[in-house]
């Protein structure tokens, strides 16, 4: 199996000392090479040539190629620059109609970033007031700070940035971020907000303002844009390599700035000693629409900046975030071995983890988490609730660590919340937004469905083991990798042979497989690339089923002209083929005759659909999957079920169920 892209974190003890699995590491799908001897026709047929596996196959364990590019920390750092915020008199300020209405005047000597300040130099008649500077350097993400003791005096703010085009974005708010340390802050901030790529900003006060106060900041942050192997956009997260979890991308891969060596907050950033006991859902107020792995990853490593700089924090303050995509992010260091306490849900970060969405869900965006995101948001909390032995899919009690702003409860208040909880539950926030909120009960089944597949395993019998093995062999040709076996022996234990059985059916390498050897036994070659991948999308479509592709080669002309061109010929190629004996005189001379009025198609379709051809294809099944012939009920029975509404992949599914096929394939192995 291919090494990591990078690091691979192991967990050696759980919370209560025992040994645990591997807990993840961020890598992407490799290719395996197999070399598939498949039943066809009745026959063992001839072996196909290298195929690739499909991640709908591969085991949850496969990793990135090892030359994956990480990103060069040393051009990823982000930068705050930090501004004053102040109004100027009123007198001195420029009136218009409305200071939201009309993009900003660029004068001949226009404020810049670097005198320091940008000034609240425009009013308009409902009192509300707005200015604006340029950022010639560029940057991504904004946000606002100040005083706890001034808290109340400062407005709501909204923001609004100019591209490099020129062009000015529509208004945000600058949400007050309720996220914070359990101990508190003497900062107050709002959610830092990822703008892309601007080079001017322009503030204004959502309502009207009586006065502005003294003391409040703008922070301007920005860093390079990087791309990284370790993630995409397509929609399926890749799974991790040779874990029990779901991949993640790590620090190093998103290019995070190194915690603080001391945290100075109370436990903050430490693991909590007794563990996890829920998860607290968030989203990050960024726009959602960010259209590429590298500026999630941007936003992330700006995130990080703010909370550092501007919050005076030690790290970034969750545990973990997912893009769009359902890319799973490493947050506070050290979130991936140990429950560490992050400031994500002041008094309520010992013993949670906190989960952000990377994006914005209220009811004034419109957006919904994609379905990838709320999976990878239930795999990740499935993944570590699972290590503690916590059922997600439950209520529990938890006690509020202190009172923070914006908080719901004061210090040593019980709360009986979900297992998987939004914000807003503890808070007085709309996070994890209104549209995403309702989501979480379902989020918080499937954390439970996968905290049992994640949850730690006692040893498989060997004979699972050997079941892998055979499964693997019997359909694409090749024993099944370490990394296979170790994806599906726990699987098969529990649920028996046939969940491999049906994912096998299911997946592009056994389709391919069976269509090479079909090309192989009746045309005598492999097919093009094109033809393959033509005839996998077909099966997909539902056109034809695996199956079917043997007896549609039959019909191809280049078949016929290979058995010699002639209608008898052909009949007498078809029934050695299909039912394994040559034809009677009067059998050849019949069914010549009705390859000119039933046609190519009409003559296999009648061979292959009639029980003699079923009988056939039943023993050979039997002969390859358990190796011994059906008893005469067996035959009798199968060949019944194949005529009517059963499919011959339903017989596939059965034997390799079977504790027979379970006894042959530990004697085997």
């Amino acid at each position: 199996m291919a090494a990591p892209a990078s690091r691979s974190k192991q967990d050696s003890r759980d919370g209560a000392g025992r040994p645990t699995l591997a807990s993840t590491v961020v890598g992407r799908t490799i290719i395996l090479g197999v070399a598939p001897a498949m039943v066809l026709g009745g026959a063992l047929a001839p072996a196909a040539t290298a195929l690739t596996t499909q991640p709908s196959l591969e085991p949850e364990g496969i990793a990135a190629s090892a030359d994956s590019a990480l990103p060069d920390v040393g051009t990823t750092e982000a930068q705050v620059e930090t501004v004053e915020v102040s109004a100027a008199p009123v007198e001195q300020a420029a009136v218009v109609d409305d200071v939201t209405g009309t993009d900003p005047e660029q004068a001949t000597e226009t404020a810049t970033a670097a005198d320091g300040a940008v000034v609240l130099d425009t009013a308009d008649a409902d009192g509300r007031i707005a200015g604006a500077i340029e950022v010639p350097e560029g940057f991504q993400t904004v946000g606002l700070s100040w005083p706890a003791e001034i808290d109340q005096a400062v407005p709501e703010m909204q923001v609004r940035t100019r591209a490099a085009d020129g062009t000015w974005s529509g208004w945000s708010h600058l949400e007050k971020s309720t996220d914070d340390a359990d101990g508190g802050s003497a900062v107050v901030t709002s959610a830092p907000v990822y703008v892309g790529e601007a080079d001017a900003v322009q503030l204004a006060t959502v309502d009207e303002a009586a006065e502005f106060p003294a003391g409040v900041e703008l922070s301007l942050v920005s860093s390079a844009q990087v791309t990284t192997a370790a993630a995409t956009t397509s929609g399926a997260v890749a799974p991790s390599a040779a874990t029990n979890g779901p991949t993640i991308i790590t620090r190093e891969e998103w290019g995070a700035a190194p915690r603080c060596l001391e945290p100075g907050t109370g436990p903050t950033w430490f693991p909590a000693g007794g563990g996890l006991k829920a998860a607290a859902v968030h989203h990050t107020v960024n726009p959602n629409d960010y259209t590429t792995v590298a500026e999630a990853m941007q936003a992330i490593r700006n995130d990080q900046a703010y909370h550092q700089q501007t919050h005076g924090w030690c790290d970034i303050g969750y545990n973990f975030l997912v893009d769009k995509w359902g890319n799973i992010y490493e947050g506070a260091d050290g979130s991936i071995e140990e429950p560490i306490i992050g400031a994500h849900t002041g008094g309520f970060n010992t013993g949670t983890v906190g989960v952000a969405m990377v994006g914005t869900y209220t009811s004034a965006e419109g957006v919904k988490p994609s379905a990838a995101q709320q999976d990878g948001v239930a795999r990740i909390i499935g993944s570590r609730l699972a290590k503690y032995g916590v059922n997600p899919d439950e209520k529990t009690v938890l006690t509020a660590a202190g009172h923070t702003d914006g908080g719901r409860y004061d210090a040593g208040d019980k709360v009986t919340l979900q297992r998987v909880f939004g914000h807003r539950d503890t808070h007085q926030t709309e996070c994890p937004g209104a549209l995403a909120y309702p989501l979480l009960a379902g989020i918080q089944d499937q954390a439970a469905v996968y905290a049992k597949q994640y949850a730690p395993q006692d040893p498989v019998a060997e004979e699972y083991t050997n079941l892998v093995q055979a499964v693997y062999k019997d359909s694409v040709g090749s024993e099944a990798t370490a990394a296979q076996i170790a994806s599906w022996e726990y699987k098969v234990s529990v649920s028996g042979g046939g969940v491999l059985a049906e994912a096998m059916e299911k997946s592009d390498s056994y389709r391919k497989a069976r269509i090479i050897a079909a090309f192989r036994g009746t045309l005598g070659y492999a097919p093009t690339s094109t033809q393959l991948s033509g005839h996998v999308a077909g099966i997909k479509k539902g056109v034809r089923t695996v199956d079917e592709v043997e007896p549609y080669l039959l019909m191809n002309p280049l078949y016929y002209k290979k058995k010699g061109g002639t209608n008898g010929t052909y009949v007498t190629a078809l029934y050695q083929h299909i039912l394994k004996r040559s034809p009677t005189a009067h059998e050849r001379k019949v069914w010549a005759a009705k390859v000119g009025s039933l046609g190519r198609q009409g003559v296999v379709e009648a061979l292959w659909e009639s029980r003699a051809a079923v009988g056939v294809r039943v023993k050979a099944t039997y002969q390859h999957y358990l190796g011994v012939q059906p008893t005469s009920a067996q035959l009798t029975l199968w060949t019944d079920r194949i005529v009517g509404k059963y499919s011959e992949a339903d017989l596939r599914r059965s034997l390799i169920s079977s504790q027979s096929y379970l006894t042959r394939a530990d004697a085997r192995y």
